[in-house]
């Protein structure tokens, strides 16, 4: 009663399953085929989860019923017999339980001697089908020659019975409809694409998507018809293919020409594009097109390999036949593709990789060579993963290259529609997506994986292994004392950039529209605002590593070890972290205050957790610790009010009226814009009589003025306008003047001539 039915069903299921593959396996000589150990690799994956799922779920039950026991503690002489009994049960249940663990263990180790031997036995028939030799390319031409008639029957017997031509008088009917209805969807689809064609215009081309889209729309337009009618063809024969179960070489043929076009319009796309659209790749126009011609030239021979290939589907030809048949076409294919891999020198980025374009030559040679010599399944390994390792490169650039434009015009709004969504999500025209560069850091990180992965499966990478990377992707690898989950952490990456798209989202509709209504002052909303982004992007880091997998307890324990390191190494760090925390609570400075800490005197642009920004009257901006600014003494001409005081000095010659000098100074005080004059809290404009000084009678004007910042503009104005004054009014302001009088001593000795001056300086 202890184990659950339904695990120890499974675990039978496992046993049973295991030892018919061990009994299979018994024999090591005998011969498996790659289908039947594909079945048993799947088979063991399937007992080894039951068994380390059996593992932890008996290892748990024991731990709990000796945490049970705990609980109970020591039997005592004299205890309940409910106690006792449920103490006998315990036991009970550790001993069942501790017995099908050892049974699970078992097993597990077994299954794991099992795959090691089906991954042996399939790399022994993985290397002993590709180096299956047949017959080579001189004894192909040698049984061709001997019997020269046999290609003509043997063509002759497959268009009469497997070609399929005698079923198109049956289908003419329904073929002569499509073929009227296609020409109809031309007409209307191609007037379409002509009036999209006319409203792009010049602006419309900047980015590779928009180009893309250009030149995608430019050539449908023009080879329209060929692509609409196979398409439609291929649509009714697949009709016949999955519904009727009737397949003949006819329909084969149209759906390779369906394929061939779309193939070709996809070269021309890419290479050479139809007016208006531009080039797309980074070559020159003469080596784009001889490009474009050689992959035309390579689509013709996949489109005569595909009818070949479904040829012998079809129709059963002789072998010496398909076999000469091969080696030409293998020939051809090689001698095309060494020439287009030739030609991407030239492209930006192969052309400084000289060794992979000769290490790929060397593979085609290696392939062409190994067909010659009869050695067709290793020659078709090469040669396929020479090719699909090219186009799934050329693809991966393709998609970076799209992805990467695509996210550049989203930062930078080029088309209507992203203007809109700039617009409704706030961004201003320069700034980017919060969070962007984390969706391309994990998009790049998932396509160049997605091409790993396929490489690996290209190259004859055998399915135990493949089928261990993708649980080491999808349920982790241990690192150390560490599981390492890769889907999470793309998961977790992803999160935390949506979070910080919403973050800002909900920062700018806080600015704009929900903090825009209260009764707070500016500087109480930008702190809001400040502490809702740092509290929401340690909130956004927090569930992204809980999504990646990262125990917040571990962290935890983290930060406990390092917090010695903190004290000593980042001491400077923290102090201005908690500075800054504390600037945006007390608020002794904000942004647009005029204030003068230490030999820094400017506006205050931007306050930081770690640091505030200054900006200078020179417009240099000084970026303070926020440290200084709480330990420091800082001057804040703008902490309650923007209202500050101008002092303007003046002296004028002695003689002059003190009343008068008084009236002028108010008149100018009174008279100015800025100057506060009329307000029943804020003293108004006074003069005060200072000192006789040694020239001149020093008087001061004083008066509080609007916004402290226009304190120098104000002083500057009032001079002016006290020099206008005085002038008009034949007042002299005094200026220190010097009188130097030379006299002139003979010195005593006779025969000396000069003459040795003394200065005497009289200073009024």
């Amino acid at each position: 009663m202890a184990l659950d039915p339904l695990q120890s069903l499974k675990i039978g299921e496992s046993e049973s399953k295991l030892k018919v593959i061990e009994k299979s396996l018994e024999t090591p000589d005998s011969v498996i085929e790659n289908i039947v150990l594909k079945e048993f690799h799947k088979q063991g994956l399937f007992i080894r989860n039951s068994a380390n799922e059996c593992i932890d779920i008996n290892e748990r039950s024991i731990k709990k019923s000796a945490d049970d026991q705990e609980l109970l503690g020591p039997q005592a002489d004299t205890e309940d017999e409910l106690v006792t009994q449920k103490r006998k049960s315990l036991n009970q249940d550790m001993v069942t339980n501790a017995q099908q663990l050892a049974s699970c263990r078992l097993l597990l180790l077994r299954v794991h001697e099992v795959l090691g031997e089906i991954v042996q036995r399939q790399q022994q028939a993985l290397t002993h089908e590709l180096l299956l030799k047949k017959d080579n390319l001189l004894i192909n031409i040698k049984n061709n020659l001997l019997n020269p008639l046999g290609i003509y029957s043997a063509l002759v017997d497959f268009v009469t019975e497997g070609s399929g031509v005698l079923t198109l008088k049956e289908d003419t009917v329904y073929l002569l409809v499509i073929l009227g209805t296609a020409i109809l969807l031309i007409y209307v689809i191609r007037r379409s694409l002509k009036t999209t064609l006319k409203h792009y215009s010049e602006s419309d081309q900047t980015g590779y998507l928009s180009q893309f889209q250009l030149s995608l729309i430019s050539c449908c337009h023009r080879q329209l018809p060929a692509l609409l009618i196979t398409a439609s063809l291929s649509l009714f024969y697949s009709y016949q293919v999955f519904l009727e179960k009737r397949i003949d070489f006819i329909a084969l043929i149209i759906f390779g020409l369906f394929l061939y076009v779309l193939l070709n319009l996809v070269i021309r796309i890419l290479f050479n594009p139809c007016d208006p659209a531009q080039k797309l790749t980074h070559l020159p126009d003469d080596i784009s097109t001889m490009l474009a011609g050689r992959l035309r030239v390579l689509s013709k021979l996949l489109l005569v390999g595909f009818l070949m290939y479904s040829a012998l589907q079809i129709h059963q030809f002789p072998g010496q036949i398909t076999a000469l048949l091969r080696n030409i076409y293998v020939f051809l294919l090689v001698l095309n593709l060494i020439w287009a891999v030739w030609l991407l020198r030239f492209y930006k980025g192969v052309s400084n990789i000289n060794l992979l374009r000769f290490l790929i030559i060397l593979g085609l040679m290696t392939g062409l060579l190994s067909d010659w010599l009869g050695y067709i399944n290793f020659a078709d390994f090469i040669l396929l993963g020479i090719t699909s390792s090219m186009l799934s490169w050329a693809l991966v650039i393709f998609l970076l290259k799209m992805f990467t434009d695509f996210m550049d015009s989203m930062d930078e709004g080029r088309n209507e529609w992203q203007k809109r969504f700039r617009k409704r999500i706030g961004l201003k025209p320069s700034e980017f997506i919060p969070g962007s560069i984390w969706f391309r850091f994990s998009m790049v990180l998932v396509i160049w994986s997605t091409f790993v992965l396929a490489m690996l499966k290209v190259w004859g990478l055998p399915d135990s292994i493949l089928i261990r990377v993708k649980e080491s992707i999808v349920a982790g690898f241990e690192m150390g004392s560490i599981t390492i989950v890769p889907l999470k952490l793309i998961i977790g990456v992803l999160t935390f950039a949506a979070l910080l798209s919403m973050i800002g989202w909900i920062k700018r509709r806080m600015e704009k529209s929900w903090l825009k209504r209260s009764r707070m002052d500016h500087s109480s909303k930008e702190s809001m605002i400040s502490l809702t982004g740092y509290l929401g992007v340690a909130i956004a880091f927090l569930i992204g590593l809980s999504i990646a997998g990262v125990q917040l307890a571990n962290v935890a324990l983290i930060a406990g070890a390092l917090s010695v390191g903190i004290g000593f190494g980042l001491q400077n760090i923290v102090n201005n972290f908690i500075s800054g925390v504390i600037l945006l609570f007390e608020r002794p400075i904000k942004t647009g205050d005029w204030i003068v800490v230490g030999g820094t005197e400017g506006y205050v642009r931007k306050i930081s957790i770690r640091s505030t920004q200054i900006q200078t009257f020179d417009r240099s901006d000084v970026i303070v610790p926020n440290s200084e600014l709480i330990s420091s003494q800082v001057t804040n001409w703008m902490y309650r009010d923007k209202i500050g005081r101008a002092i303007v000095p003046i002296g004028v010659a002695y003689g002059s009226d003190p009343m008068k000098i008084k009236e002028i100074l108010l008149r100018i005080a009174y008279e100015h814009p800025a100057v506060i004059s009329k307000s029943p809290v804020i003293s108004k404009p006074w003069v005060l009589f200072r000192a006789f000084g040694d020239s001149s009678l020093n008087f001061e004007l004083r008066c509080y003025i609007k916004a402290a910042d226009d304190r120098l503009s104000v002083t500057s104005d009032i001079n002016f306008a006290i020099e206008a004054a005085l002038r008009a009014e034949g007042i002299e302001i005094p200026f220190p003047q010097r009188d130097v009088h030379i006299i002139n001593k003979e010195n005593d000795n006779e025969n000396d001539t000069r003459k040795d001056p003394k200065v005497i300086t009289t200073e009024e």
